[in-house]
């Protein structure tokens, strides 16, 4: 099977980049703001300027973390035919993007502050999407109060999708009471160990550094053998390099930090190698996800990672557009394609817009069609006798059509036909309204609410994690 394949960097290449990453560690060090990690750190041998909050990673250490981290992770859901094994060696799971706190309304068009409802609906039709593997909830509930909302996103999540949930905390207190929810769906935390019913992004404050209370989350799900996601975010002109190379190599740095701060929290424990890394846009300032490095730089970030043997997220489908159209459709398919083909694991980035400042339903519809072509694209074509089809090429002869044949009966369906776009005659689709892209697809998440419903929650399950929101409110204000 001519499976399609993107290779960019050379073995050498990879050994140049953790060269020079090795080297950021060694002689520049990160800042670590939480005194737990670094006095763990130091335990381990690490040099430590408390003064500055600094650590200097020797290169053995960083070397015995990345052999002792997992290399085998089932990522659970409480529908176990969403369960998604890790290491993937086929085409990339993938998710929705986040984590946006607006979202572009269905009625009006204009963007605003997302609520709790929309966090439901969003959820709903991440469940009701086959192409779209697992859920980042990449909007938050606005309303609640700051301390509360992501252990409420986390509960309402679990409520509208049977998928693997994959969140966040920003403190270890906060990391608790996710894992407390994540094991009453689980079962307890045995059957969470072997099939964590969530997992989490802990972004890195680029350019090496590590909050105090990511970076006790980070340590606390370790613990409980929760997979974190180790996300970079080098933005290469104001983070980072403008030189890729540079910006890579500084990006990997920060990644293999976060590998030993899991490792030496408990060894084994499983963690993503994650790279979301767009460059600075000169004039308008900001981080240009629609860009062809975005892409670039993921493919390099999911190289890297197989370069350690580690599993992998990348981020891609991005686009700076503003509302789903031309420009939308052009920049996600440059930076979707390539990361699609480089072998990572996991894939981020369905549903937004403005660089990921916020989403919209109707292009998380849109977007998870660009995935099944991408999909489709990327199995390549089979090259056999059966596939080729002789005595059906012979039969029909010069001039011949296929039409009508068995043969095509019988394999027509293999071809890929798109769920939104529009193939029909332009007098078909005017007698039908002349309907676009967008009206086609803001109809389809009208159904879609309307009609589907996640299988519910245990009763009893249900109530322990209202209980552990409630308990968060006190605990966490």
């Amino acid at each position: 099977m001519g499976r399609s394949r993107l290779d960019m960097l050379s073995r050498d290449d990879m050994q140049t980049l953790d060269d020079a990453s090795v080297r950021i560690l060694q002689e520049s060090g990160a800042i670590v703001r939480s005194e737990a990690a670094r006095t763990m750190l130091r335990k381990a041998g690490t040099k430590v300027v408390e003064s500055e909050m600094r650590v200097y990673f020797g290169e053995s250490i960083v070397r015995d973390a990345v052999k002792t981290a997992a290399r085998e992770i089932v990522l659970g859901a409480r529908d176990r035919r969403h369960d998604l094994k890790i290491p993937n060696r086929e085409f990339p799971f993938i998710s929705t993007d986040g984590f946006a706190v607006q979202i572009r309304d269905s009625a009006t068009g204009e963007k605003r502050p997302s609520l709790r409802s929309d966090l439901e609906k969003w959820a709903t039709i991440v469940d009701a999407v086959d192409s779209v593997d697992f859920l980042w909830p990449s909007i938050g509930a606005t309303e609640l109060p700051p301390h509360t909302q992501l252990i409420g996103g986390l509960r309402t999540c679990y409520e509208r999708t049977t998928k693997h949930v994959q969140y966040q905390a920003f403190s270890g207190p906060e990391a608790s009471l996710e894992i407390e929810m994540a094991r009453a769906v689980a079962g307890g935390d045995e059957e969470n160990r072997r099939r964590p019913h969530f997992s989490s992004i802990q972004c890195i404050v680029a350019p090496l550094q590590f909050d105090e209370g990511s970076t006790d989350a980070v340590m606390e799900f370790a613990r409980a053998g929760v997979p974190v996601v180790a996300m970079t975010m080098v933005s290469p002109g104001i983070t980072g390099p403008t030189t890729l190379a540079g910006s890579i190599a500084l990006s990997n740095a920060e990644v293999l930090a976060s590998v030993v701060i899991s490792q030496l929290a408990s060894r084994g424990a499983p963690i993503f190698y994650c790279t979301v890394c767009a460059p600075l846009d000169m004039k308008s300032g900001n981080f240009a996800t629609g860009s062809p490095e975005y892409g670039l730089l993921s493919v390099a970030g999911a190289e890297m990672a197989r370069f350690y043997d580690l599993p992998s997220m990348m981020g891609g489908m991005g686009t700076s557009a503003k509302a789903p159209g031309a420009q939308v459709g052009y920049e996600k398919a440059i930076t979707s394609l390539p990361v699609a083909l480089s072998g990572c694991d996991l894939f981020t980035g369905c549903g937004g817009l403005g660089d990921a400042s916020f989403m919209s339903m109707e292009q998380l519809l849109i977007d998870s069609q660009v995935w099944d072509d991408i999909h489709r694209a990327a199995k390549g074509i089979e090259v056999s006798d059966k596939e080729i089809a002789m005595d059906v090429i012979l039969k029909a002869g010069p001039k011949g059509q296929y039409l009508a044949l068995p043969h095509t009966f019988a394999n027509f369906r293999r071809l890929h036909a798109p769920m939104y776009s529009d193939r029909a005659s332009y007098m078909a689709w005017e007698a039908a309204g002349k309907k676009d892209l967008t009206e086609t697809v803001s109809q389809e998440v009208e159904r879609i609410l309307a009609t589907h419903k996640a299988e519910p929650l245990p009763g009893e399950i249900a109530t322990r994690l209202e209980e552990i929101e409630s308990r968060a409110a006190k605990l966490l204000g």
